[in-house]
């Protein structure tokens, strides 16, 4: 067993476990990078938005919580400045544990929580106790297990050297205009991440849910990959369809077309091998839930009625009309400019009928 199979199957034994049903709602968001609330704060953004998401929608239909990682941006911004900005959603976050269910798991970010959980303070600085903070959680309902991890356990370079990436964001990047993008690593370094992830849940049958990348997959798809099949299904059903149906279908194809074009131009390297995880049959293993600091606005996952869902929700006040013409509209948040759109949706019991079936 190499290191890092060694290292998340260690992850994998020591999660907890928790049932989940048909009945079970739980919303999971992954790098929100809290800053100090300056300019160099990359939630800033993007906060309002998630706020609003998590008070008026996901608390008030009953989701539990998941944040998977690099919740607090400790490589840049003390603890102390963090949690004085951002009081308001600290007792969201609460409010989530009172109500319904919350999980808050370690990233690479804010990995220094840990020593304060373990009651070891030496190198912590200002970490204060965590209460409750994980390295990972095991969703295990009927049909199968989801393993949520932040994914940099599955980078030897984080595995190993995250005190010296730490050092150079606090002392170095801090004083140049470095930011967490959207797409944190070059396309090589993602690639190789999310491969470890898909091959560890692969042989062992099971869905690996991380962060980390901050680059959205759905059954181990890229957006890449899910537009150009999308794409093929629309083209194949265009035949049948009546004359003012297919009018409709064109500014949906349009949409489409358009958003692969742009994505393609932006991140070409990326697009040729994105689905290339096996060479045979892409198995629907693999999930990432994005980041919460995106230029576009923030991806989630969610997991409501014996299914899976990946969303985006953005600002409409930006501009960002594409989204209502490729995925057919979305669903207002009321009172606001903000929108949900389901961005790709399936059933748990046929990925995981796919999975045992074809892994």
């Amino acid at each position: 067993m190499g290191f890092i199979e060694g290292t998340l199957q260690r992850l994998f034994d020591a999660a907890p476990r928790v049932r989940i049903d048909d009945g079970s709602r739980i919303v999971i968001l992954s790098d929100l990078h809290l800053g100090d609330g300056g300019p160099r704060d990359d939630f800033l953004h993007n906060a309002d938005l998630v706020q609003r998401a998590l008070r008026e929608y996901y608390l008030r239909r009953g989701f539990s919580l998941v944040l998977n990682g690099d919740i607090e941006e400790l490589q840049r911004f003390r603890l102390r400045a963090i949690r004085q900005r951002w009081g308001s959603l600290y007792s969201l976050f609460q409010e989530f544990g009172r109500k319904t269910s919350f999980h808050k798991i370690v990233g690479n970010h804010d990995e220094a929580l840990l020593c304060d959980r373990d009651g070891d303070h030496r190198g912590c600085g200002e970490a204060s106790p965590s209460a409750g903070l994980l390295e990972a959680v095991r969703f295990v309902g009927p049909k199968g297990t989801l393993f949520v991890f932040h994914g940099h356990q599955a980078t030897i370079f984080f595995e190993r050297f995250n005190d010296v990436s730490g050092f150079f964001l606090r002392y170095v990047a801090r004083a140049l205009p470095v930011r967490n993008f959207a797409k944190a690593y070059e396309s090589s370094k993602r690639f190789r991440t999310e491969h470890r992830a898909y091959s560890f849940a692969s042989s062992r049958k099971i869905v690996s849910v991380i962060g980390h990348t901050h680059r959205p997959l759905f059954e181990s798809l890229s957006k890449i990959d899910t537009i150009r099949f999308r794409l093929e299904q629309l083209c194949r059903d265009y035949p049948a369809l009546s004359p003012y149906t297919r009018s409709a279908m064109e500014k949906i194809i349009t949409g489409y077309k358009r958003e692969l074009d742009r994505l393609w131009a932006k991140d070409r390297e990326n697009g040729l091998r994105s689905s290339l995880y096996n060479d045979q049959i892409s198995i629907p293993c693999l999930f990432n839930s994005g980041c919460a600091i995106g230029k576009r606005g923030v991806t989630a996952l969610e997991i409501a009625s014996g299914g899976i869902a990946l969303v985006s929700w953005y600002d409409r006040s930006r501009g960002e009309r594409h989204f209502a013409e490729t995925h057919g509209g979305g669903e207002p948040l009321d009172g606001s400019d903000y929108v949900r759109t389901v961005l790709k949706q399936d059933r748990l019991d046929y990925i995981f009928s796919r999975i045992n079936l074809l892994a």
